[in-house]
């Protein structure tokens, strides 16, 4: 008898992963396309084959899945556990920055995914709840990130000088994250470029900026 009861709530929990897993993906999806706005709960539920309802259980409302959405997208592109890992080993500053940096480019140059595209369109026309996602997601991978840059640049962390590497490293992703890869502009052809190629001209651009900013300090 207890085998027959666990059975059925196991299979339960598995078949709302799965649909949980369904809304995001088709929510991601919209997101990408058509922007918070203009992306209504109709349509996600249509996309993903399920109702409204649905929605209401696994994220609570509309509001509620675009959060999710938006953490998978930094889940994917920034995962916090490989960030942390990287920021608390005990290999050079340089090493750590650039592990990341390796990492987002990966994410932007090799995987064509709506990720990337529902970022920059937060960032290009910010959501009503572009504040909830930068505490929650975007300030805890800068937290790991600016001992980095100060270990590099030697600029203490409460200096507003060592925003400018922050600046420095994020100028470069931020482009490679808002352009369309698929629209002719002067870049176009570095989608079409090895990953790795891509990362290490990045680093040697981002690492050149903070060498500057060390020796300006010096």
């Amino acid at each position: 008898m207890s085998t027959e009861k666990k059975t059925p709530a196991r299979r339960g929990r598995t078949d709302g992963d799965a649909t949980r897993a369904l809304i995001l993906e088709a929510a991601g999806q919209l997101f990408a396309e058509r922007g918070y706005l203009d992306t209504t709960s109709k349509a996600i539920c249509a996309k993903a084959g399920t109702n409204i309802a649905a929605v209401n259980y696994h994220f609570g409302s509309r509001d509620g899945l675009y959060l999710a959405v938006m953490s998978e997208v930094m889940c994917h592109l920034l995962n916090l556990e490989y960030l942390t890992q990287v920021a608390s080993s005990n290999a050079p500053p340089e090493e750590k920055l650039g592990l990341m940096i390796d990492g987002l480019v990966q994410g932007l140059i090799d995987e064509r995914s709506w990720h990337p595209r529902v970022w920059a369109r937060e960032i290009l026309t910010p959501s009503p709840l572009n504040d909830r996602i930068l505490e929650t997601e975007t300030l805890p991978r800068v937290d790991l990130a600016m001992p980095i840059l100060s270990e590099i640049t030697g600029i203490a962390i409460d200096d507003p000088k060592l925003k400018y590497g922050l600046l420095g490293l994020m100028s470069p992703c931020l482009m490679l994250m808002i352009i369309n890869p698929d629209l002719p502009t002067p870049i176009q052809a570095i989608y079409q470029r090895p990953a790795a190629e891509v990362s290490d001209y990045i680093k040697r651009f981002v690492m050149s900026g903070l060498h500057a900013l060390s020796t300006q300090e010096r």
